[in-house]
């Protein structure tokens, strides 16, 4: 028997990828994951996943931009499920390093190639997938960094590569809702997570100025919590309410 929910989650191998992969296969019996890594051999957490859930996963290599890899990947996925019905590009680079007179031009051309052309690919290549759906979700995560409301771009630490680019994903999704009115999609902001990625921005910041925001949270959530509570709005989200809109965590909309 086919399972009722096909989903692809990318940048799985750890953080708040590994927490969607681990809360859709508990919340959802009937579904089954495409976990998406750079290094599908090293991704001991998504092992350890597959151990527990026999069957109802498969880790596959998964390298943002890789025109060739990504086309592949989803010749896999048409051989195994014949579709996709929910697909969570989670992949993302965030190196919180040099303001807008400071980042050097690699810094912005990493980042726009992971967070803008990845998923952009990513979509191209799991369009003829995601039509065969019966009701195809393509869900971005994105940031409050990318907000010009927000207060975030006020604050001095240096998000130049990460914001610019982030905010270039969201038009892209914002593009990608208007061009294709059978699917649901919208980007999010997962707000802060206990992830090595925040870690090591937080240890980077001279300014302090990270340290201080997170000051308010007694503990940051794990990444299998705000997956969670990610999750209940993406299995949940229709066209008409969240589609095309910057979403947050607790599924509220966010000015852009």
């Amino acid at each position: 028997m086919s399972p009722s929910t096909i989903y692809l989650v990318t940048g799985s191998n750890r953080g708040l990828g590994l927490g969607f992969v681990s809360q859709i296969l508990a919340a959802h019996d009937n579904a089954f994951v495409y976990a998406g890594a750079r290094e599908p051999e090293k991704a001991t957490g998504l092992k350890s996943l597959a151990a527990k859930y026999p069957g109802r996963m498969a880790i596959v290599k998964c390298v943002s931009a890789d025109v060739e890899g990504i086309s592949d990947l989803a010749k896999y996925i048409e051989k195994g499920h014949g579709r996709v019905d929910t697909v969570i590009a989670n992949a993302g680079l965030g190196i919180m390093k040099g303001s807008v007179s400071e980042v050097s031009v690699a810094a912005l051309e990493d980042h726009f190639r992971v967070n803008v052309i990845g998923t952009i690919v990513l979509f191209q290549s799991l369009y003829s997938l995601l039509k065969k759906s019966h009701a195809p979700r393509f869900i971005p995560i994105s940031t409050a960094a990318a907000a010009f409301h927000s207060g975030v771009i006020e604050l001095p630490f240096g998000s130049a590569a990460y914001g610019t680019t982030k905010v270039a994903l969201n038009w892209a999704t914002r593009k990608i809702h208007f061009e294709n009115d059978w699917l649901v999609s919208f980007p999010m902001n997962p707000g802060p997570v206990d992830t090595d990625m925040l870690r090591n921005n937080v240890s980077s910041d001279t300014s302090g100025t990270f340290e201080n925001m997170l000051s308010v949270y007694p503990i940051l959530p794990s990444g299998e919590m705000v997956a969670e509570s990610l999750l209940k709005v993406i299995d949940n989200s229709t066209r008409a309410k969240e589609g095309g809109e910057f979403i947050d965590v607790d599924g509220t909309k966010l000015a852009w």
